[in-house]
């Protein structure tokens, strides 16, 4: 016998095991499947025009349940500021919800001027769609004017349109743009008939739920109660007297002191005022609660989201100031609103089952009649002495005003005589901007194209003013006022808009599911909110994301 055939003789009872081992089918190994922790509804809340110090300044006043429940059991971005300008709760609201700056979402104000038709246009237009709900104007809207996804948009993307996605508000704007193009529903108030409406972008017809809600005409019930202060007047410390000669009144009253009546209104069947007193956030409330329970929000296989938005906050503020007793007294109230909304998350969703933040889409500037009594500076512009002072200067130099229109700190020019005259557009950008700046009470004055061509960087007014820059949309020459300084058409009352903290710095706290108790201090970008959410749900970013998610609240 050969090596060779004692070698394959030895070999033979191997291989006959190998094929025994492998051709017997071995126990099927159990298969665990894991499903990735998500929570069963996100809420996102924006209180429009609430300041920083808010919280801190009403705090000994406020419920356990409501503010106070966030700050002491969620985490706290106490260093939140916009990172661009102008600061409108237009671009506000898509910045929150689309993590990027106008320069990408191209929602540059509430209104502004559009170069192809030569009108000014809002924020929220769509001549293409119906008012569902309503005949009047107030249902022509929907959200294509936005350029970009929000996190509304990722997440039904991501599930496949699974879902359920709903904005609401008393302002149009402030539901349609949170919510974005795909949600499920947008709902807004209509002041001429006292219901909550939505566009034939969303829907056919309003749900059963909202009918029903409608019905119930809870805007009258509430402005016949009127308004007087929920605790005895002398109790408003935090506030300046009463009858203040630099606040305005909404419904026409010869003064600004409670208690207010609204007779007047209902007998008109004029509901539009609710929006200035604290029962427009009250009845935003009653309507998200109707919206979580009619739609079975955070009861499904698939994360839902509720966009919230409290406006009521921001018409009390332009009439009477961050000073007042009615703005307290608003807070005060929206701090109760806010504890029954918890309250019915808790018991909807679950404690614990939801995760939520709220934050604001722009701050307040100190009315200026007040800063110039306390001797601190403080003033009026007149936009259009301006823009007639400017159009004169033009003329003289070439012989046209050259100016099509002035909205939004920036001026448009008329790209057509330039062309026509065979002018130099940087020239005259130049020749604007220095004009502009020797006129009292703008500090600043660039050019579109140095906009366009540089880069800047950190939180410099030239870097929000770049961010908030639209190429196709923004004017050719941009100014800012000096510090506290402001149209004076807010001779009474406030305004906000500025690249200053007293507008960009505001509240941002996340609360719930996910999230540890703590705070931070660390810088904070509006846009950093969006990509933060995307991060805890597992889902894309928005696709014009610009922001970073905040590492302190995702730390465990």
């Amino acid at each position: 016998m050969t090596k060779k055939t004692l070698l394959l003789l030895l070999l033979i009872p191997i291989l006959i095991l190998l094929i025994i081992k492998f051709s017997v089918s071995p126990k099927a190994e159990k298969v665990i499947s894991v499903s990735l922790p998500k929570p069963k509804l996100v809420v996102g809340i924006v209180v429009d025009q609430m300041r920083y110090d808010y919280i801190f300044r009403y705090w000994d006043k406020l419920s356990e349940g409501g503010f106070k429940r966030l700050v002491n059991k969620g985490f706290f971005c106490k260093n939140t500021n916009y990172n661009y300008v102008p600061t409108y709760t237009g671009p506000g609201h898509t910045s929150i919800y689309t993590g990027t700056f106008p320069a990408v979402h191209g929602i540059i104000s509430n209104d502004w001027y559009d170069k192809k038709s030569g009108k000014t246009i809002y924020c929220t237009d769509d001549s293409t769609v119906t008012g569902v709900g309503s005949s009047s104007k107030a249902g022509i809207m929907s959200p294509k004017n936005m350029l970009v996804t929000t996190i509304g948009d990722e997440l039904r993307l991501h599930t496949i349109q699974q879902s359920k996605v709903i904005g609401i508000a008393l302002k149009d704007r402030a539901s349609i743009l949170p919510a974005g193009h795909s949600a499920n529903a947008a709902y807004w108030f209509d002041g001429s008939t006292g219901s909550f409406i939505s566009s034939s972008h969303y829907m056919k017809a309003l749900p059963a739920w909202l009918n029903e809600f409608n019905a119930k005409r809870s805007a009258v019930s509430y402005l016949q109660k009127g308004w007087n202060t929920m605790l005895p007047i002398e109790a408003y410390t935090e506030s300046t007297a009463d009858n203040m000669p630099y606040e305005s009144v909404p419904n026409k009253k010869e003064q600004p002191v409670f208690p207010y009546s609204y007779e007047k209104q209902l007998k008109e069947n004029n509901y539009e005022i609710i929006k200035a007193t604290p029962y427009g956030n009250s009845i935003t409330k009653d309507l998200a609660i109707a919206a979580l329970k009619g739609e079975q929000m955070g009861k499904g296989k698939f994360t839902d989201m509720l966009c919230i938005s409290f406006s009521s906050t921001d018409y009390v503020g332009h009439s009477y100031g961050p000073k007042s007793v009615e703005i307290e007294d608003t807070y005060l109230r929206l701090d109760l609103d806010l504890q029954e909304l918890f309250n019915t998350l808790d018991a909807e969703a679950g404690e614990g089952n939801y995760l939520l933040f709220l934050t604001a889409d722009h701050g307040a500037a100190e009315v200026p009649a007040y800063l110039q009594q306390q001797k601190i500076p403080a003033g009026l512009v007149s936009e259009s002495k301006i823009e007639k002072e400017l159009k004169t200067y033009l003329y003289k130099e070439f012989g046209d005003s050259l100016v099509l229109s002035i909205s939004n700190q920036q001026v448009f020019i008329n790209h057509k005589v330039i062309e026509k005259k065979d002018l130099a557009l940087h020239l005259v950008e130049k020749k604007i901007a220095y004009f502009l700046l020797d006129i009292d009470g703008i500090a600043e004055t660039y050019c579109a194209e140095d906009i366009k061509i540089q880069s800047y960087t950190g939180n410099s007014f030239k870097a929000l003013l770049q961010n908030g820059y639209n190429f196709k949309r923004s004017g050719d020459v941009l100014f800012r006022y000096n510090v506290a300084y402001f149209e004076d058409y807010m001779k009474k009352g406030t305004t906000h808009g500025a690249e200053f903290s007293y507008d960009t710095h505001v509240p941002l706290l996340f609360y719930g599911w996910n999230i540890n108790a703590g705070s931070t201090v660390d810088p904070v970008n509006i846009t950093d909110i969006a990509p933060t959410i995307c991060s805890l749900l597992n889902i894309p970013f928005t696709n014009g994301c610009s922001g970073k998610p905040i590492k302190a609240v995702l730390d465990k």
